[in-house]
């Protein structure tokens, strides 16, 4: 079942991820920059916390003074090192789209369709718990979409049936696998 998206939420806001942040799982980011904006961010982070602050996987920095994206992450109130390469694909006054896909290595950014940064995990996501948005920025829309996280842990219940054709056969023996004896 898919998570319902989030409408014309308030800024700042807080709101935490249903099911978790995991690879496969994008979140979409609608709204529009004020004519005179001056910054905002959208974070990722682990816990709903703001001050004092929650770790946090990503912060997503848009400095329209400044005209970078800031890509960081905080841990126990320490920043980490700051990325700040590709420039400001955001314009003030306009619209503007931003997709966060969480893959197994990294989170991919794409601003306005356009592939912008990979951030690679500096915090596990698995701790990812929370988004939270703040600055000069109004968002209409929030969306979760992908895949449903994996299972945590598996359990068979019983032992499996095996119906018409019996159990499988013993181990393939002490010779491996069909080859001479000694070939593994």
């Amino acid at each position: 079942m898919a998570a319902p998206p989030i409408y014309g939420p308030d800024i700042p806001c807080v709101h935490p991820i249903p099911s978790g942040f995991f690879p496969g799982r994008m979140i979409r980011f609608q709204g529009s920059v004020p004519p005179g904006a001056q910054r905002f961010a959208i974070n990722l982070q682990c816990g709903p916390n703001t001050d004092p602050r929650d770790d946090m996987a990503l912060h997503l920095n848009f400095r329209f003074v400044e005209m970078c994206v800031v890509r960081n992450h905080l841990s126990s109130l320490s920043w980490g090192i700051e990325e700040t390469s590709g420039g400001m694909p955001l314009t003030r006054g306009d619209t503007f789209e931003a997709l966060l896909l969480c893959e197994p290595q990294s989170i991919k950014v794409a601003l306005n369709g356009v592939h912008f940064c990979e951030f690679p995990h500096r915090i596990p996501y698995q701790r990812i718990s929370h988004l939270t948005v703040d600055g000069d920025v109004i968002i209409n829309f929030i969306g979760f979409e992908g895949a449903q996280p994996p299972p945590t842990q598996m359990y068979m219940s019983e032992p499996p049936a095996y119906g018409a054709y019996g159990a499988p056969p013993p181990a393939y023996g002490a010779q491996g696998y069909g080859g001479p004896p000694g070939f593994y």
